[in-house]
């Protein structure tokens, strides 16, 4: 069966993709948690009977953290802080000046049949509408038309490109992944859900010279070799 895939260019000023071990001062991963990156796909397009799989990050810019600081005046504050209309200093630690390509694989979710008896799982309608959400994707992202604003994990951090793969930046330079070396991430948040069940799920992860792997623990040869 043949594959199909979707994918994103995405860049902006800062990002915050929280690590959960990082408690009140959150600090972000360095490149988008696999979450955060099918919000960014369903930002563009979502279907019922289709879900996308994020596959794989390119990191188009050097990595830099910085720290924020941000008033907060939200619903998690202490109840008299609320009555008083207090606000407390918010500090986390968070990305700048991001650049990313992002690619993702696009899968039919499989529907039970009406019978009881027979108890099998099936397409939509016995149909593969892959082909057609591909397209349908791509001429959205192309058009800028989107389900609500993209963001980069935080909802203040908004991107400033958002839409199809270039390979020239509007500076003209050539857009490729940088030189990282190797990057450890012992932890990173693969998962939220397991089907309706809350139930973060963690696994170890390798950045190499730029390209991280959503789905291996380190990106595949086939990819780091090509030309």
């Amino acid at each position: 069966m043949s594959k199909h895939f979707v994918n994103i260019e995405v860049a902006g000023p800062a990002a915050m993709f929280s690590r959960p071990d990082t408690g009140a001062t959150p600090v972000s991963y360095p490149v988008p948690t696999a979450s955060a990156v099918k919000g960014m796909f369903e930002a563009v397009l979502r279907k019922p009977h289709i879900y996308i799989q994020p596959t794989l990050v390119e990191i188009c810019k050097p990595i830099r953290f910085e720290r924020y600081i941000t008033n907060y005046g939200g619903p998690l504050r202490k109840g008299k802080d609320i009555k008083e209309k207090n606000t407390y200093q918010f500090l986390a630690t968070i990305i700048v000046d991001v650049h990313f390509r992002i690619y993702a694989e696009v899968h039919m979710k499989m529907m039970s049949t009406r019978s009881k008896e027979v108890q099998q799982l099936r397409r939509r309608r016995g149909r593969d509408w892959r082909p057609q959400f591909k397209k349908l994707f791509a001429d959205r992202l192309e058009h800028g038309q989107f389900f609500y604003t993209p963001c980069l994990g935080w909802k203040e951090f908004i991107p400033s490109y958002f839409g199809p793969i270039r390979t020239q930046d509007e500076h003209g330079q050539k857009i490729d992944p940088v030189a990282t070396g190797e990057i450890h991430i012992p932890a990173m948040l693969t998962s939220m859900w397991d089907h309706h069940d809350y139930r973060p799920c963690f696994e170890e992860r390798w950045i190499v010279d730029g390209i991280m792997s959503y789905t291996h623990e380190r990106p595949p040869k086939e990819v780091l070799n090509v030309e």
